[in-house]
C-alpha cells in the first residue's frame, strides 16, 4: 500500500513537471519570434524611411495588402514561417489632389509551437517633406 502511495506521487509528479517544461518552451518560443518580429517590423519601417516620396505614394495603388519579402538579414524567420504584409492609404492631399500624408502599415503573422497564430503590426505616418511618425502594437 505504501509503495503504490509513493509511485502515485511520483507520477503525478512526472506529470506536472512535464506540463511545467511544456509550457515553459512555448512561452520561451512566443517571447523569442515576438522579439524576432519587433526587429523586421523596425527594419521595415527603417526602409521605408529610406524611401523616396514617389515610391511611397505609390503604394496607395494597391488595393488590398500585399505581401513583403523579409530582409535576408532575418533568415530564422523566413525559417520560422513569419509573413509581411504592408499596406498604405493616402491620409491628407495637397492642393492639387496628390498625396501628401501617407499612413503605411505592416502586419507579421506567424505560427508558434503550439499551433497559435500570433499577429504583431506597426504602422508610420509618412509625409510629403520627410516628416513621419511610426507606432507598434502586439
Amino acid at each position: 500500500m505504501e509503495v503504490a502511495l509513493a509511485a502515485t506521487v511520483l507520477a503525478l509528479t512526472l506529470t506536472g513537471m512535464i506540463q511545467v517544461i511544456e509550457s515553459g518552451s512555448q512561452m520561451l518560443d512566443v517571447s523569442r519570434k515576438q522579439t524576432i518580429a519587433s526587429q523586421i517590423l523596425d527594419d521595415e519601417l527603417v526602409q521605408l524611411r529610406l524611401q523616396s516620396w514617389a515610391t511611397i505614394s505609390g503604394y496607395t495603388s494597391f488595393t488590398q495588402p500585399t505581401t513583403v519579402p523579409i530582409s535576408s538579414t532575418f533568415a530564422s524567420a523566413a525559417e520560422s514561417n513569419f509573413t509581411c504584409t504592408q499596406s498604405a492609404t493616402v491620409v491628407k492631399t495637397d492642393a492639387n489632389g496628390n498625396a501628401a500624408v501617407v499612413f503605411v502599415q505592416y502586419t507579421i503573422t506567424w505560427t508558434g509551437i503550439s499551433g497559435r497564430t500570433y499577429t504583431r503590426s506597426a504602422f508610420a505616418y509618412i509625409a510629403k517633406n520627410g516628416l513621419s511618425q511610426a507606432y507598434q502594437r502586439s
